[in-house]
């Protein structure tokens, strides 16, 4: 499929320092993530315009400006060229593509699409992430993969995925036993408005003491940005952001917040291992993600989820359509055979 337009997360702000810039590679492009002195951050294709040196590390920062550590051409923060320091004047078509650029909730995101068409919407700030007394610090989880961002994004709505999660969790419980009935989740609400998603699902977290009532609620901005609720037993925010590093492949940040439980030593040792928890998880899911084959026309199962509607709501961030023909699109690669021991 088609890489996607729209918000995507490049780096956590305090990666990329005042007077800095650093190496990126997103959208199948190589990029420079730089902040000027004045605190003001960008991100720029990565390849100076004279003689092609990567503007990412070693360039020079003056100001609200950049130097190209090669030949000290310097640009100013609209991308053009401004000075050439061993000429009286500037080549005007020295140009670099600059990427709309905000930071929210500790993130930096650049606004992607093919034809630079400018942002449609917007990324909220979210209050658990504002540093108040009521949330634990932030924990972050990073994880590179080799699949499209759809294959991850589906699984908020895939609830049969869910309840596979639960099932591993529940045997891990009962020291390897299977449970006879598995806690299956609900989807009580599939609701879009353009950009926006929100996925209301109710589920039953087992515990050593039995199932807990709890809620697992989403809201998603674009392809690049999806906060979910996890209520009931610890209840966390996930802040997870998708980013397409290239036609098969992405980055996945997970950003966290705790909400307090009136002690802080408690919050943070019960949110670390509730969020260990999800990354064992994850991992799991990235070498399914990495091997799966994307199925146009599905043969679904009732308790499957809204998959389909999903899929529809995602096709909009595709400027270049989607091709249905195929009865699967299989990952362009071989895996290796793993032979029991």
């Amino acid at each position: 499929m088609p890489m996607p337009f729209g918000w995507f997360q490049v780096a956590w702000s305090d990666e990329v320092a005042p007077g800095t810039s650093i190496p990126l590679h997103y959208f199948d492009r190589h990029l420079v993530a730089w902040r000027g002195e004045d605190g003001q951050p960008h991100v720029w294709d990565a390849f100076c315009p004279h003689l092609g040196a990567h503007l990412g590390g070693m360039a020079k920062i003056e100001g609200d400006t950049i130097r190209c550590p090669m030949h000290s051409w310097q640009y100013g923060a609209d991308g053009r060229c401004i000075d050439v320091p061993y000429s009286d004047r500037v080549n005007n078509k020295a140009r670099l593509r600059t990427f709309p650029v905000i930071e929210r909730n500790g993130g930096l995101y650049a606004w992607y699409h093919p034809d630079e068409e400018e942002p449609s919407w917007d990324v909220p700030e979210l209050e658990a992430f504002g540093g108040g007394p009521g949330y634990s610090t932030v924990f972050r989880r990073h994880y590179q993969l080799g699949c499209h961002w759809q294959e991850i994004a589906e699984t908020q709505v895939d609830a049969a995925h869910i309840q596979a999660h639960l099932i591993d969790y529940q045997i891990a419980l009962n020291d390897g036993v299977r449970p006879e009935r598995p806690t299956m989740p609900q989807v009580d609400s599939y609701d879009t408005d353009g950009p926006i998603a929100k996925i209301r699902i109710s589920q039953d977290f087992p515990t050593p003491r039995g199932a807990v009532t709890g809620r697992i609620d989403t809201d998603v901005w674009g392809p690049g940005v999806a906060a979910t609720w996890f209520t009931g037993l610890v209840d966390t925010l996930l802040l997870g952001c998708a980013t397409p590093t290239g036609p098969d492949s992405c980055e996945l940040r997970y950003s966290f917040v705790v909400r307090s439980s009136g002690d802080a030593e408690a919050t943070e040792r019960l949110g670390a291992s509730f969020i260990e928890e999800i990354h064992l998880r994850t991992a799991e899911d990235v070498e399914m993600w990495e091997t799966k084959a994307y199925v146009p026309r599905p043969a679904l199962a009732h308790g499957d989820g809204p998959i389909m509607q999903y899929r529809r709501w995602c096709e909009q961030f595709y400027a270049e359509g989607v091709d249905r023909s195929p009865e699967a699109w299989a990952p362009d690669r071989s895996f290796a055979v793993r032979v029991p021991s």
